[in-house]
């Protein structure tokens, strides 16, 4: 047995991780067809984790498939980013919408085929059964265990508009959990509040400088565009495998400056999803406009994702400060359509991570879980090989560096301290593996398993 530093993932969805246990596991299905056979044992039946490439019949669900399950309720299917679901005909009749509904700002939809991305989803969204706070509880709890079992005792969590639930409900639940003793993670939280209505009544409240237990607000968290797999990252050129579109631009650029200005002028952090290099543009240029009217220096704003980033944005990334959280178990799932989506010239400037370790930035590592698995080992793995794990029979993504097990570890700990405001904390937070992952070949890691986690000294979880 080996004993081994814990894990702080910087970017990830606690209350998330537990939500998705109680909702359809598509994440195996390797045909639409298969799916025609879901069990209906829910008023609403609600999917997630779909990979259009992971279908024998590599396309987009529509909801022509999902009418075949079922014309008598809704059914739903949110893709394995987050971005983008597929409903069918009486989902969109509970919804109201219609083929003259007209679109919103920040997202988009088709009513032939039932896809909705972005803001558009919260249309459908808004027709799932709201849960209490107990059952808010339950999920944050869930969330918590699975993060304990695969060595992670601390991380960076976007939680408050993961349900359709006033964000206070969600504080209320984390404040109940830690009090009693029942929640002991320590967690940073991406405050994700993407109104300005919702932003000035958090301020106002003093909420941004709560802390409880082992929780502390972190930085304004906002979602500026899409996901790559789903062609609604905002990029500077259209698709190459869909000239109709440069993805979707989810706030105009005043209501950005607006978001981040009332931030910042708090002395508030702002950590940013940020996929194409469009919006990668704007966000730098919007924080360039903002600092300069605050005059605040020693901000630790950030760009979560990142993907997309030049060479030329890394380089002004540093310049400016601002600091990347960046997935390389993206790779696990995006390998496949990286070049399809971009086409070889772009795809030469993509998941530059090791080009911004290089280059001197503060490049944290995290899993963005449930989008990818919460494993620290198979995003370590990524990091040192730059292949998917899901198609081993891929070549390796060589257009970039590779990590060391070291590096990749700083970047899980030392790093993202720093983005957990912790770098002059000494925790007493270990784990113990079943093999010493420093020592062991590439694939090994991808066997590497948690035998106990302990947070403060205390042991939180042990195999059985």
């Amino acid at each position: 047995m080996i004993k081994h530093p814990a894990f702080n993932d910087s970017h990830l969805h606690l209350l998330g991780l537990g939500y998705v246990e109680t909702m359809v596991d598509l994440s195996s299905y390797t045909s639409i067809a298969d799916t025609y056979n879901i069990t209906l044992d829910q008023n609403i039946i609600f999917g997630r984790g779909w990979h259009q490439d992971q279908f024998i019949e590599k396309r987009y669900p529509t909801k022509e498939d999902l009418n075949t399950i079922s014309t008598e309720k809704p059914v739903i299917f949110l893709r394995v980013c987050g971005h983008v679901l597929v409903c069918n005909d009486k989902a969109m009749a509970v919804a109201g919408v219609t083929s003259q509904t007209p679109q919103v700002s920040g997202g988009a939809f088709n009513y032939d085929t039932g896809v909705f991305s972005e803001d558009a989803m919260r249309m459908i969204k808004d027709i799932l059964e709201k849960p209490d706070k107990a059952a808010v509880k339950e999920m944050l709890l869930s969330g918590q265990k699975q993060l304990f079992e695969n060595g992670i005792t601390q991380c960076a969590s976007d939680d408050f508009s993961i349900l359709d639930v006033p964000y206070e409900m969600v504080l209320e639940a984390l404040q109940e959990l830690y009090a009693s003793g029942e929640m002991t993670i320590r967690l940073t939280e991406q405050v994700n509040l993407p109104k300005v209505s919702l932003l000035k009544d958090f301020l106002s409240k003093n909420y941004h400088n709560l802390h409880f237990g082992n929780f502390k607000m972190g930085p304004l968290k906002l979602l500026a565009d899409g996901s790559l797999g789903g062609r609604t990252a905002f990029l500077n050129a259209p698709y190459t495998d869909d000239s109709s579109t440069r993805g979707i631009k989810v706030f105009d650029d005043d209501k950005l400056e607006e978001l981040i200005y009332l931030a910042d002028s708090h002395g508030m952090d702002v950590a940013i999803h940020a996929i194409g290099d469009a919006i990668i543009d704007t966000i730098l240029d919007t924080f360039k406009k903002v600092t300069e009217r605050t005059g605040r220096t020693n901000h630790r704003h950030s760009l979560i994702h990142a993907q997309l980033a030049t060479k030329k944005q890394i380089k002004r990334m540093k310049q400016m400060g601002i600091m990347p959280i960046v997935q390389p178990i993206f790779i696990n799932s995006d390998l496949p359509i990286i070049e399809s989506r971009l086409g070889k010239a772009r795809t030469n400037e993509s998941y530059l991570f090791h080009t911004m370790l290089k280059a001197g930035l503060n490049v944290g590592f995290s899993t963005d879980a449930p989008v990818e698995p919460v494993n620290p080992f198979y995003n370590i793995y990524t990091a040192m090989t730059r292949k998917s794990i899901k198609h081993p029979q891929l070549d390796h993504f060589d257009n970039d560096g590779l990590f060391t097990y070291q590096s990749a570890l700083d970047c899980y700990t030392i790093n993202n301290a720093y983005h957990s405001y912790d770098e002059d904390n000494v925790f007493n937070d270990y784990i113990v593996l079943n093999k010493d992952p420093k020592t062991a070949e590439s694939d090994e890691l991808l066997t590497t398993s948690v035998l106990e986690t302990y947070l403060d000294g205390t042991l939180v979880y042990k195999k059985q």
